[in-house]
Order: structure tokens, then C-alpha cells, then sequence
């Protein structure tokens, strides 16, 4: 096999790998249920921050 066509293939196989996992990240990041739990993961952390800053809770064991 000549070695120029070895390089081209290689960086053809590169290039085309690189476009599918764009297009995978990019079909991940605009999914719905992406957006839901970026939505979550912030109320989480809100709950958390209100948590820490109420010093009032109380602890009833049953």
C-alpha cells in the first residue's frame, strides 16, 4: 500500500470520527432530557444552599 494513501485513509477515518462525535455531543447537549436535569441538578443545588443557611431545622426522629 502506497504510504500516502496510508495517511489519507488514516486522516479520513480521523476526520469522520471526529464529525460523528459532534454530532452525538450535539443530539446529547439539545435532548430534552438533558435540559431537565440541568433544571434538577440547579434546584438541587438551591435546596442545598437553603439548607446550609437555615440554621432552624430540626431533627425529629420517630
Amino acid at each position: 500500500m502506497d504510504p500516502i494513501l496510508f495517511v489519507f485513509a488514516i486522516l479520513g477515518i480521523v476526520i469522520s470520527l471526529l464529525l460523528l462525535s459532534l454530532v452525538i455531543r450535539g443530539a446529547i447537549d439539545s435532548s430534552e432530557a438533558t435540559k431537565q436535569m440541568k433544571a434538577l441538578v440547579e434546584e438541587v443545588r438551591l435546596l442545598r444552599k437553603e439548607i446550609q443557611d437555615s440554621k432552624h431545622i430540626i431533627d425529629k426522629r420517630l
